[in-house]
């Protein structure tokens, strides 16, 4: 009894390491993933800055006006973001970390067989 009643702590201890392994891989890859959205998405960003801030420039005839409106613009987006939704999006990124964890988790507990000793 003792060596069954081992035997199943053993089981019980590894099938939690491999959901903890499971749900790491799965986390760490849409970090990844999500990181290179970002940096694909802020090149975009400072490729289309560039450009607004040469056009505005050719408008005001001033290269450094035309920049500096830019500047203004994210300035602006920066303190409404700060007033208004920096709390929200924060919340949405935790829930969505805490969803990829558990969603994860519920994956390798769906799919495994336990066998009953």
């Amino acid at each position: 009894m003792y060596d069954l009643l081992m035997k199943y702590v053993d089981n019980r201890l590894q099938l939690l390491k491999l959901e903890l392994t499971g749900a790491s891989a799965n986390v760490a890859a849409s970090l990844v993933s999500s990181i290179v959205l970002l940096v694909i998405g802020m090149i975009i960003v400072v490729m289309l800055s560039f450009a607004l801030g040469f056009y505005l420039g050719d408008l005001v005839n001033s290269n450094a006006g035309g920049f500096a409106i830019v500047g203004g613009i994210y300035a602006l987006f920066l303190i409404i973001y700060m007033m208004v939704s920096k709390d929200t999006i924060d919340r949405k990124i935790k829930d969505a970390v805490v969803k990829a964890i558990y969603d994860s988790v519920d994956e390798s507990e769906g799919s495994t067989d336990y066998e009953e000793l």
